[in-house]
């Protein structure tokens, strides 16, 4: 830079020299009263020449700040009233701002407003809730707020509101998006009745999966979820029905077809076992609830036992049949009295005139032992997965 005005320095002198005295020599460092008598031009002047001419082709750095600042602030106007308006908790203006850009800057805006919802739901999660139902209704396509709202009624175990948000957004997906919905679908539907179940009523979860098979997504997946309901209650028939269409699905068909089998063997285990008792499940041993004439009493299934035994606090009221009978057990030879109740009751079996020997029986939560003179009397198995005692008649 420096050169270029020594360079022009030199032009503008040499040219003016000639121009107005060609023949005159100036001396290389004239004062300007020497300039003033050889009619030459003050240096000082010479200089705001210069200066005045370089201005017209340099511009100052700071108009150049100046103009990108101004281009910038243009530019991000909108952006920038759109987040001032998030920032001061004004939402319906921010949206006006939001419908009002162009479409392009939307996924910025749908960030911030993912962070606005976030910061906001916890403090207060009703109003987070609106606003975000708000935002899908001029929105309906932004994933990014739909899942985050879907998640939000999940927490909240508003499950019906969630899947309704989903399906309705899945006529919109498209074909690449489903499979991530679908998923979504499944595993909130699986939340909501896992969370019914443990109400043990099984028909809120029946009208929930028939209102979902209405809804014409996922009916594959929401009639194996019924056929397992049905199957589980014992409704074999319906759950048949199901799995026979099922067979037809080539995601369902395998799974349709092992649980058809399932259910024949368990008809024809009903067949031979008509009798179904619920059991307790005691670490590795199993309880059972029996009435001794009309005392609830909690026994152990013991088939080690011959006969049942019982508390005497339980029984003292009964009649003795016999005193200081000997029994052998495992821990020697042992003498008790043996008492008689006129009826024993477990789930729909009541035997009369029921034999029982009391003993001072010190376990926690039992009151005795469920013997061989009870589970002799039919044909029985354990079922100790599902905890039920089978029992059908002894041939």
């Amino acid at each position: 830079m420096k050169l270029f005005f020594a360079i022009l320095i030199s032009f503008l002198i040499g040219w003016m020299a000639h121009t107005q005295n060609p023949i005159k020599t100036v001396s290389t460092s004239p004062t300007p009263k020497d300039c003033i008598n050889d009619n030459q031009l003050n240096p000082e002047i010479v200089e705001k020449i210069v200066i005045k001419e370089v201005i017209k082709f340099v511009p100052k750095k700071e108009i150049i700040y100046k103009e990108r600042e101004k281009k910038e602030e243009t530019n991000s106007s909108e952006k920038d009233l759109f987040l001032m308006a998030l920032d001061k908790d004004e939402f319906d203006e921010a949206m006006e701002y939001y419908q009002d850009a162009d479409e392009e800057k939307h996924p910025l805006y749908q960030t911030a407003l993912f962070g606005y919802f976030e910061k906001i739901k916890r403090a207060e999660p009703v109003k987070a809730k609106e606003q975000m139902q708000s935002f899908i209704e001029i929105e309906p396509k932004s994933k990014i707020i739909l899942f985050q709202l879907v998640n939000f009624l999940k927490n909240q175990e508003k499950y019906q509101e969630a899947l309704n948000l989903l399906i309705e957004f899945s006529y919109l997906a498209s074909y690449k998006e489903k499979p991530n919905i679908y998923s979504k679908i499944k595993g909130i539907s699986l939340n909501y009745i896992e969370k019914l179940s443990s109400t043990k009523s099984f028909q809120p979860i029946i009208d929930f999966l028939l209102n979902r098979m209405d809804s014409g997504v996922l009916v594959d997946f929401y009639s194996f979820e019924l056929a397992k309901i049905y199957t589980k209650i014992k409704e074999y028939e319906k759950a048949i029905k199901l799995l026979e269409e099922l067979k037809e699905s080539k995601t369902y068909k395998e799974r349709a077809k092992e649980m058809l089998v399932y259910i024949q063997n368990k008809i024809e285990e009903l067949k031979e076992y008509p009798i179904q008792i619920p059991l307790i499940r005691d670490g590795l041993h199993f309880l059972v609830n029996a009435y001794v004439e009309n005392i609830l009493v909690r026994l152990m299934v013991d088939t080690g036992a011959s006969i049942t035994v019982v508390d005497y606090k339980q029984i003292s009221h009964l009649p003795v049949t016999r005193e200081n009978a000997l029994f052998h057990t495992a821990g020697g030879d042992i003498h008790q009295s043996i008492f008689e109740a006129k009826t024993f009751t477990i789930g729909e079996v009541s035997l009369t005139n029921f034999t029982i020997t009391g003993t001072e029986y010190a376990g926690d939560d039992q009151d005795g032992l469920l013997g061989m003179n009870f589970l002799g009397r039919f044909k029985f198995k354990i079922d100790q997965k599902e905890a039920i005692l089978f029992l059908g008649e002894k041939h």
